[in-house]
């Protein structure tokens, strides 16, 4: 059996392990006060809040759970990987915790599974916070380019993860991170360990089987959500993202009936990585109401 990179157990030994209905993840459950959840994207795991959880969870209960197939989370051939069965893994998480009310932080693929957590909202969400995403069906299911486009061919998929070693997740990630110093070995470490251990047949799912979960029905459901989402919101977007542009942050800002769009203009798709502490201080000051837009 080849060793656990230390990196990996270290952040191992920060989790808190949670079962619900037969089935684990991990969380990052730190601080206290009221709760705010955050919810990863393909292909990174609560890892990715790191260094944002730090800053928030001074003042505030930081939640952030591997989604279901992803980081330390199982992965069971018949688990629902789609947004709609995350939601419901998330909600029975979130109660397992004690967690009745919340702000929510999303991103990418979280910000899906987000939205069909607002979709059965009565109240449960406080505040909202959008990282780079699309609610429109072609950015997810269409023949964008992207680093995992070709997944979808039949043996492609299964070949490029036979020969996938983690310098070539570093190369990918180097596509969507502008501050590429901080992809450190030992953060390659936590990202790659996934991949040792079965997570490419869950991306092969994701993108193979959600289409048919992932559907022109399920993301008008889903923009419906945000539409009659008439709390705190604001959309927080890296600007260099060569997947979701920053038009797609305006057009979400502008559904959201009391959303507020605020543009990273160096950062990339993932914010957290590269601007982590910023990001940090203006959630801190969002959730706090000094957010003056």
């Amino acid at each position: 059996m080849a060793r656990v990179p230390d990196a990996v157990t270290d952040w191992r030994t920060q989790l808190t392990p949670i079962t619900v209905d037969g089935l684990r993840t991990l969380v990052l459950d730190s601080g206290m006060g009221d709760p705010v959840v955050f919810l990863h994207g393909i292909p990174t795991q609560a890892f990715l809040w790191r260094d944002v959880a730090q800053v928030v969870s001074h003042r505030w209960r930081v939640i952030a759970p591997d989604l279901l197939g992803f980081g330390f989370a199982d992965r069971t051939a018949d688990a629902d990987l789609s947004p709609i069965g995350q939601a419901t893994f998330i909600q029975r998480v979130l109660s397992e915790l004690g967690a009745e009310r919340y702000a929510l932080v999303v991103h990418d693929y979280g910000a899906l599974v987000g939205a069909e957590l607002l979709a059965r909202d009565d109240g449960q969400v406080t505040d909202l916070v959008v990282l780079n995403t699309s609610l429109w069906a072609d950015d997810w299911n269409g023949s964008r380019p992207g680093p995992f486009s070709l997944l979808k061919l039949p043996g492609v998929g299964e070949a490029a993860f036979r020969v996938a070693r983690k310098f070539m997740l570093r190369e990918a990630f180097r596509m969507y991170v502008s501050e590429r110093q901080r992809m450190t070995s030992d953060v390659m470490d936590v990202y790659w360990h996934p991949f040792t251990d079965g997570y490419g047949d869950v991306l092969l799912r994701l993108f193979r089987e959600g289409a048919e979960r992932m559907n022109e029905q399920a993301f008008c459901r889903w923009r419906d959500a945000f539409e009659s989402f008439d709390r705190p919101a604001l959309v927080v977007w890296g600007g260099r993202d060569p997947t979701f542009r920053t038009h797609l942050g305006r057009r979400i800002a502008s559904i959201l009936p009391a959303g507020n769009l605020e543009v990273f203009e160096h950062s990339n798709h993932f914010v957290p990585e590269d601007r982590p502490e910023a990001l940090a201080r203006l959630i801190t000051v969002f959730l706090s109401g000094r957010y003056k837009g």
